[in-house]
């Protein structure tokens, strides 16, 4: 296993800027703790994946933590990625997969290379070195804030953050607790248990679920995907929902100022 510790040299609340295309990212928001830190992980010793943590930029300035993983030789970057009842295929780079009487035909600019559980898989076996994912664990006091962009990892967010900031292609997001949520979601899964700040979500063919919301200003606009949210009596102010040619419910909102725009597709507010 490869392993790297970020260093955060300060004391309190930070703010975090991840950047991080693949792999899992993992950030805690932990109310006893007053000084961050960060771990990079993957199971390889060597390869691309060790590179890339090797090659992980970080820089501190005041209270700004900006971090960006580069992305992984070999690996899932820039691709696009199909989910059928539960299960997804990803393609990245050309040229393509055949299936022809049962046999896997792989050609591309990568060599043809078949990875098995991030192993290389050759015609006398394994070979080569793995392209494991790599593994992001971010712990942050009381109070931080996080600005994540990502293209397909998966992401966890336990404990509460003041904002979080939320960049995501074909990646999913779970939280338990934020202030503000500002999320731009394009093809990926946004769930959150409890907002309680103003909430601004651009969702292009994905889908958000927030289980609990009572901030004071939320603005929904959607082209395509699939919106549910509850609204709780704390919240007050202004509802906006865009939407062309996309579903929105959103429960207990009758006491709000509810503004709506519909172009096309199903939006139900009660």
């Amino acid at each position: 296993m490869t392993e790297r510790i970020i260093p955060v040299d300060v004391v309190g609340p930070i703010a975090l800027d991840l950047a991080m295309n693949a792999g899992s990212i993992r950030v805690v928001g932990d109310p006893e703790l007053k000084q961050a830190r960060m771990v990079l992980t993957t199971e390889a010793t060597s390869g691309p994946s060790t590179d890339a943590i090797r090659d992980t930029t970080a820089s501190l300035t005041g209270q700004n933590l900006t971090v960006r993983v580069p992305d992984v030789a070999g690996g899932m970057s820039g691709s696009t990625t199909i989910r059928v009842g539960g299960n997804t295929m990803t393609f990245s780079g050309g040229n393509g997969v055949q299936i022809v009487n049962g046999n896997v035909h792989v050609t591309g600019h990568g060599g043809g290379k078949v990875f098995i559980n991030g192993r290389e898989v050759t015609a006398t076996g394994p070979s080569g070195d793995a392209v494991t994912p790599i593994s992001a664990v971010v712990h942050l006091p009381a109070r931080s804030v996080a600005l994540i962009s990502t293209h397909a990892a998966n992401t966890v967010i336990t404990g509460t953050l003041a904002r979080l900031e939320y960049d995501g292609t074909s990646g999913t997001l779970t939280a338990e607790r934020v202030g503000d949520l500002d999320a731009t979601i394009t093809s990926g899964s946004v769930i959150v248990g409890d907002v309680t700040g103003p909430l601004d979500v651009n969702l292009t063919s994905g889908n958000l679920t927030v289980g609990a919301y009572s901030g004071s200003d939320a603005r929904l606009n959607l082209t395509s995907g699939n919106v549910r949210l509850a609204a709780t009596p704390q919240a007050t102010g202004r509802l906006a929902v865009g939407a062309t040619s996309g579903n929105v419910r959103v429960t207990g909102a009758s006491h709000l100022n509810v503004r709506r725009r519909v172009t096309s597709g199903y939006v139900h507010i009660s």
